[in-house]
């Protein structure tokens, strides 16, 4: 049967274990995952047992790369499904859906909370209308009823439109209506405020 020969923390993570089967290099573990299966050096294994630290020890890379793509932003369920289908390919979608499930569990997946970030990331820095705003959230997969909900809460688009006729100041009332179009502004609201801030034609 396979004996672990040796368990040694990686230098580069120490959080992962690499574990070492009859004198070689076989595979690498969470500790957390090492401590709970209670590995130890000069435990002998069966096959089958070998084979579910090795499915383990993929799960556990996978993991770690999504960890990574959420450290840079929030992200929807349906992105994070996406990056999985090209990491794993679109025959495990039990895997996906298990670390799917486990990544939800922990709070790292939460489509009510990035919807939120989103729009609050998205009105201060590029201000744009609810529905363009709906129209970028349901291309993330956000659920229909999550986004009413979030957008529900958003003042209405008069502040947006005015954000950005001042942002575009240099345009005149032609190029400034169809600018504010293309933002998903609905046109008699466009007009009211051009009008209101004096754009002449």
């Amino acid at each position: 049967m396979p004996i672990i020969t040796k368990l040694s923390f990686q230098k580069r993570d120490p959080s992962r274990v690499n574990i070492f089967i009859d004198g070689q290099y076989a595979l690498s573990l969470s500790a957390e995952t090492v401590i709970t299966r209670g590995l130890k050096k000069s435990q002998a294994l069966s096959p089958e047992e070998l084979q579910t630290l090795v499915q383990a020890s993929h799960e556990g890379k996978i993991f770690a790369k999504i960890i990574n793509y959420l450290s840079f932003r929030p992200r929807s369920v349906k992105e994070v499904k996406n990056r999985l289908n090209r990491y794993l390919g679109p025959d495990s979608l039990e895997l996906q859906e298990l670390l799917v499930a486990k990544l939800t569990k922990l709070g790292y997946l939460d489509d009510s909370k990035f919807a939120a970030w989103f729009v609050e990331s998205r009105r201060a820095h590029r201000p744009r209308s609810r529905r363009q705003l709906a129209s970028e959230l349901i291309s993330k997969g956000v659920p229909r009823e999550l986004i009413d909900q979030i957008l529900s809460e958003l003042s209405d688009d008069r502040k947006a439109i005015r954000q950005l006729i001042h942002k575009k100041s240099s345009l005149d009332r032609p190029h400034l209506l169809a600018y504010l179009a293309r933002k998903g502004f609905s046109y008699s609201l466009i007009k009211e405020e051009l009008d209101k801030i004096g754009v002449e034609e």
